[in-house]
């Protein structure tokens, strides 16, 4: 055998072994990556499979020192999708009460959301931010999206949240009605516009997200619809009576960022 061919042979096998190291690398890296990707606020353990196409159990920790467990994890990862610098994961969660579908478009930079569907119960908004948990959301939440592109300070796309059956244990209107929020992502902020569904008690209202800052604001207005006296014990929580039952409406906030800045 010449020197040439031999060393032709011994690239091929190197280039082989490499592809078949690749192939078969464990799971372990996908929860490392994505615990380093999301800075520690999502770990999968334990873990099975490789990294290309696993499963495990999915933690989301916020605030940073609560663990919130999302149930088993599938996921799948196309290859070919590294030549385009991006990381393409097909990803769904499946708890007792908690669900998620999503194909997930990651950078560095940048994460995007396509065909998507969650769905939680409200009482889950109330462990991520303490201050709801004061009104005790009852029903169901329900976050669609085609395909929404989020960076550290920009939004392009759309997404709709809908709160189903949606009650409060500071009510005794059970369920107050369903409501919808609708997300258009506009540059640097997020336009929100509150729509009712149906229900006794009509929330209107619009309003922004600055994704720079997170600062969340929505005015708009309640309106009993019906059961005026039942509700009233809830409206009074909204300010002075303008009329015919009617309350302004004013929800301020501030979220966490959407991505780490770099």
């Amino acid at each position: 055998m010449s020197k040439r061919r031999w060393l032709l042979y011994s690239i091929f096998g190197i280039v082989f072994y490499l592809l078949f190291l690749i192939v078969e690398l464990p799971a372990f890296w996908f929860a490392w990556g994505l615990n380093r990707y999301t800075q520690g606020s999502v770990q999968i353990d334990p873990i099975a499979g490789s990294l290309w196409n696993g499963n495990g159990r999915v933690v989301f920790y916020y605030p940073s020192t609560t663990p919130h467990d999302l149930g088993q994890a599938r996921w799948q990862i196309n290859p070919f999708w590294l030549l385009t610098g991006h990381v393409q994961v097909a990803l769904q969660t499946h708890h007792q009460d908690k669900r998620i579908t999503t194909t997930l478009q990651l950078t560095r930079t940048s994460f995007k959301l396509l065909d998507t569907d969650i769905e939680f119960p409200a009482a889950f908004v109330g462990q991520l931010h303490a201050p709801l948990s004061l009104i005790s959301p009852q029903g169901r939440v329900k976050i669609r999206t085609s395909a929404l592109l989020v960076t550290a300070e920009q939004m392009e796309g759309a997404a709709q949240m809908e709160w189903l059956n949606a009650g409060s244990s500071l009510s005794s209107v059970q369920p107050l009605g369903d409501y919808r929020l609708d997300i258009t992502g506009a540059d640097t902020i997020a336009n929100l516009r509150l729509t009712t569904l149906r229900g006794d008690l009509e929330l209107t209202g619009q309003g922004q997200v600055q994704l720079r800052t997170g600062q969340l604001q929505i005015s708009g207005f309640a309106l009993p619809r019906a059961r005026i006296g039942e509700l009233e014990p809830l409206l009074k929580m909204f300010g002075n009576d303008e009329g015919g039952g009617k309350r302004k409406l004013l929800i301020i906030a501030r979220l966490p960022p959407m991505l780490a800045s770099n």
